[in-house]
């Protein structure tokens, strides 16, 4: 496969993450809340917090998608050994990084406010689990794209 049809896969992956997402934050999430709140009327001073917890744990994700979408033209372009583009994949390992601390402490957070359970927490470790693998293999990419940029800078310089 070319370049150009690897960025152009990157970019059909990000637009239907994205879609995901949304459809997930917009409908299914707050459908869930509604129903948890319907059996449970208990729980409806609950809603409110979880809903907005649950979109700023999305943000930093909007977030990776927009650089993954700069990473994709940069494959297409086939510029991708450079630090431009090992700066975007590292900042998309901090974003994953900064999701999963915000996953685990707003979870402690709400366990602690007497608004979830600690099956819930557990359930985000590993979910935290999960991100910060993401967001090690980010970095890691992103140590390399420096290598190899530094690489063929040289290599250009000595032609």
């Amino acid at each position: 496969m070319s370049s150009r049809t690897f960025g152009k896969l990157m970019r059909i992956s990000v637009i239907a993450a994205a879609l995901c997402g949304l459809f997930l934050c917009a409908y299914v999430i707050p459908s869930w809340g509604q129903s948890i709140v319907n059996a449970y009327p208990e729980t409806s001073g609950w809603y409110r917090p979880w809903l907005v917890f649950e979109w700023l744990v999305a943000l930093p994700c909007f977030a990776v998608l927009f650089y993954v979408w700069k990473v994709s033209d940069a494959v297409m372009k086939d510029t991708v050994f450079t630090m431009l583009t090992a700066k975007w994949v590292k900042m998309g390992s901090v974003l994953l990084l900064l999701d999963a601390a915000l996953l685990f402490i707003g979870n402690v957070i709400l366990l602690l406010a007497g608004m979830s359970h600690p099956g819930v927490l557990l359930l985000s470790i590993m979910g935290d689990i999960f991100i910060v693998a993401l967001a090690l293999l980010a970095a890691v990419l992103s140590r390399y794209l420096t290598k190899a940029a530094i690489l063929q800078e040289e290599s250009e310089g000595t032609i």
